[in-house]
């Protein structure tokens, strides 16, 4: 493990230690959504590639949150010109802050998929595609998250945005509205949408297009949060809260 991984990793359990009656309410919001999938998907074949959908969210939604408030945070609490000294490179820190949280979030997904199991619902016949698209399609929210990291250098409501956006992919994203019964504006705007291309391929379908999104957020991430950090150096911004 990196020492950057490492100090965001303590960091993390320090939070949810002193945090955890705000951590133990957030988990008991995701618990309701996740019974609602499961007790509104009875008697449908594709009820563990919704489940599935469900857990990959969950680990989305944290990536989402965690990377598009990094720099927010580390600027409110004034560690973000030490982090920045670091001989660290900037993306590098951003590689070990998601693996992090996603580190954090994983026993929980693992108790979900527990609770699912005893509710009737295997996972196992879903297959090693399954696990292949899950990564691919965290590396394209990983993608996304690095957009609104570079959008958050220049706007500071990108909290805000972030949190709707969450619930946008867990409400559309296939698995808890089955796609087909979505109108065709957010069948559009789905195109770009990582989780509903691994819904699909969960479903039976093929990679092609769960690739093509991925390696599009990836590029268009990874451009947006260059060019806002160089932004951010030029004009002295970088360090603003």
């Amino acid at each position: 493990m990196t020492p950057p991984f490492r100090a965001f990793l303590a960091r993390s359990f320090a939070l949810q230690r002193r945090y955890f009656t705000d951590y133990a309410l957030g988990l008991l919001v995701k618990v309701f959504f996740f019974t609602a999938i499961l007790y509104t998907s009875q008697g449908y074949s594709a009820r563990p590639a919704y489940v599935a959908g469900f857990l990959l969210w969950y680990l989305a939604a944290h990536l989402l949150a965690r990377m598009a408030n990094f720099f927010l945070e580390e600027a409110y609490l004034g560690t973000l010109g030490r982090l920045l000294a670091s001989p660290h490179s900037p993306a590098a820190l951003v590689v070990a802050l998601s693996l992090a949280e996603l580190s954090m979030a994983l026993p929980w997904v693992a108790a979900l998929a527990v609770y699912a199991r005893l509710s009737g619902v295997s996972l196992a016949g879903l297959g090693p595609e399954a696990l292949a698209a899950s990564l691919l399609a965290l590396t394209g929210v990983w993608g996304l998250g690095l957009s609104l990291l570079a959008a958050s250098l220049r706007y500071k409501q990108v909290g805000s945005f972030t949190e709707m956006l969450t619930f946008y992919l867990l409400l559309f994203s296939g698995f808890f509205v089955p796609g087909e019964k979505l109108p065709l504006a957010l069948r559009t705007l789905n195109t770009l949408n990582p989780l509903e291309w691994a819904v699909r391929v969960f479903l039976g379908e093929g990679f092609g297009p769960l690739l093509a999104v991925t390696v599009f957020w990836v590029l268009v991430g990874g451009v947006a949060f260059a060019h806002s950090y160089s932004w951010g150096r030029r004009s002295g911004r970088l360090l603003d809260y």
